[in-house]
């Protein structure tokens, strides 16, 4: 075993085993082997014992740890090693949110990582290129997949328990972390069939457990479907599958079955392997860095969250920062709303007349108070609690977003006061999803995503081609058209908090109708957000951000729209969530507003951070 390390690009190490037969004659096949989601990856027992009896078997085998496994955590302390982020899923969603907001997947750099030890393997001296295979199982069966899509140099490939289809999956209510999540996928595909279709006619076992997460029946709908399309290369027996009675793992059946998947393929052998019990070392025996984690043994190397910085650099301006600063106000309010529709998929039909249910009118305490729910579109309830002052009518109507909606009203109970003593109506609204009409949980892999179930429904949006936030900003525009066809309403502003300033901030910037905004403890910018290594988790997610928006523009950008109306700024945050003081508040978001043209000098937000 010869321990490996290798840069993907410029500065970034990869961590890696080079297994060699002891005995080969000539240029041998090889295997290429990414690893699963096992802290320990390349050096984890299970994937020991398939690489050893690959290797035994006369294959030469690469074995890579992805980024956030193995020796290749990449949120480690470079003199402790501690982590400060969950290494594996967890790490790949925290960076892979970050990844999403500017527009772009991290399985690009597990793909990318996979690629270049392909082309190390290709220029071994004991290795034939025209016979090199791919194995892997979980996160490992998702880089094979990706892998057989996009790299035409694999003579035959054995993904392990991930092959599914996306109908089953979802079925389950799962999440998925980071890497496994490709925008647009429900609506355009890939789904599972196709990633197995592009190798076609090449050979493809797909191993599968049948007590997986992953649902088997998804796997024999795709195995079906594969067939179909090899069939019409007349090669209908190179694609099938190999089941092993267990739960998830790369087992000792599916260790078998692949060995002899690959001795037929890649050496014209006979499928006469029987696996026993592969002898393996202690995983700290195969680290390549001294010190078992490339963040101590080269601290000043790229990481992800870096890759990603250079990357955005490179792309240039989003498209609201490309827009000519000479053009006309209305021009470019215009410009920047159809920005904002186009970005976040939100829907255009407020024109449907909305027929308001009040189910409760009584006095709470000396309050008017009435409890509200209509239909912002279609199918979607959404509910809030109109308040009038004791004084009697009021002029305006303050609607407030809590980021858990009418929930959160006892605890709220000072601030909701202090608003009604000064004269104006409040309306606490729920979006969807939140309050009374909050989302019943459908998953509990919390440890891994946050908020889980915000994390598959926002993960589902995006293969949609949608967003949660989206979806989410067109009930407030429906609470406002609510609001607009009360009498008793008057003028109407928006108070966001948390969540619910951005949904506040972006409704305002696509509603002239709001007289004023106020949004309180929210990040003023998705770039500080992104641009953080170790970012506040709350203050980005599928709540507050959408796939590609800094593409698109960033919140500053739409202070065009919102201008010369009044904004305050209540506690605004940093990326960690420490409360900006007024000078950082205006650096960071009314600068570059006016900067970016559509905003007079003299228009500035007020802060306030008590």
């Amino acid at each position: 075993i010869e321990k490996t390390l290798y840069f993907s690009v410029p500065g970034f190490p990869v961590t890696s085993l080079l297994y060699l037969p002891k005995k080969r004659r000539g240029r041998c096949a090889a295997v290429l082997f990414v690893c699963g989601h096992a802290m320990e990856a390349k050096a984890y027992p299970v994937y020991q014992a398939v690489c050893a009896d690959l290797a035994a078997n006369g294959l030469v085998v690469l074995a890579v740890d992805p980024p956030g496994q193995g020796e290749r955590m990449q949120y480690a302390d470079p003199e402790t090693g501690r982590q400060w982020v969950t290494w594996g899923t967890t790490e790949h969603s925290y960076a892979g949110m970050q990844y999403y907001a500017a527009g772009m997947s991290i399985a690009r750099q597990f793909v990318w990582d996979a690629i270049r030890g392909l082309d190390y393997l290709c220029s071994r001296p004991e290795v034939d290129p025209s016979r090199i295979g791919l194995t892997g199982n979980s996160g490992g069966g998702t880089q094979s997949c990706f892998l057989m899509m996009c790299e035409d140099r694999f003579a035959a490939a054995a993904p392990g328990t991930f092959v599914m289809d996306y109908e089953s999956y979802l079925k389950t209510g799962q999440g998925q972390d980071g890497e496994q999540n490709l925008a647009r996928s429900f609506a355009e595909g890939p789904d599972h069939d196709d990633y197995i279709t592009a190798m076609a006619p090449k050979p493809v076992l797909i191993l599968c457990a049948a007590y997986d997460f992953f649902p088997i029946e998804g796997t024999m709908r795709t195995l079906g479907w594969a067939r179909r399309a090899y069939a019409l290369y007349g090669k209908p027996e190179n694609v099938d599958a190999a089941v092993g009675e267990h739960p998830h793992e790369y087992s000792a059946v599916l260790r078998q079955a692949a060995v002899n998947f690959f001795r037929v393929h890649l050496q014209g052998r006979d499928a006469s392997f029987r696996t026993g019990t592969p002898s393996t070392l202690p995983p700290a025996e195969l680290n390549v860095t001294p010190e078992g984690q490339v963040r101590m043994a080269m601290p000043e190397a790229p990481t992800v969250h870096s890759l990603l910085l250079r990357e955005m650099a490179a792309r240039g301006p989003s498209a609201a920062a490309r827009l000519p600063k000479a053009m006309g106000p209305e021009e470019r309010r215009r410009r920047l709303r159809d920005i904002v529709r186009e970005t976040l998929a939100i829907p255009e039909k407020r024109e449907e007349k909305i027929y308001p249910r009040v189910i409760t009118d009584t006095f709470v305490d000396g309050y008017g108070t009435q409890k509200v729910f209509f239909f912002s579109e279609p199918d979607i309830a959404v509910t809030g609690v109109f308040v009038r002052p004791r004084a009697g009518a009021a002029r305006t109507t303050e609607m407030i977003l809590f980021p858990r909606g009418t929930d959160e009203i006892p605890e709220r109970r000072g601030d909701i006061e202090r608003i009604l003593e000064s004269g104006r109506n409040i309306f606490v609204f729920d979006v969807r999803g939140v309050g009374a009409v909050a989302s019943r949980p459908i998953t509990r892999e919390a440890a891994k995503f946050g908020e889980a179930t915000e994390w598959v429904l926002g993960c589902n949006a995006m293969k949609l081609g949608a967003s949660t936030l989206g979806m989410r900003v067109f009930d407030v525009l429906r609470g406002y058209d609510y609001l607009a066809s009360r009498p008793d309403a008057g003028r109407i502003t928006v108070r966001g908090v948390g969540d619910g300033a951005v949904w506040a901030y972006l409704a305002a910037a696509l509603e002239d109708g709001f007289a004023g905004v106020v949004l309180e403890d929210f990040a003023p910018s998705w770039k500080l957000l992104v641009s953080e290594p170790l970012y506040l988790r709350r203050l980005l997610s599928f709540r507050s951000a959408a796939f590609g928006v800094l593409r698109a523009f960033d919140l500053p950008d739409l202070a065009a729209c919102i201008a010369p109306r009044p904004l305050a700024a209540r506690r605004p945050l940093d990326a960690k969530g420490g409360v900006m003081n007024e000078r950082m508040f205006h650096a960071v978001f009314t600068k570059i507003a006016v900067s970016r043209g559509g905003v007079g000098k003299s228009w500035k937000p007020e802060v306030a951070l008590d």
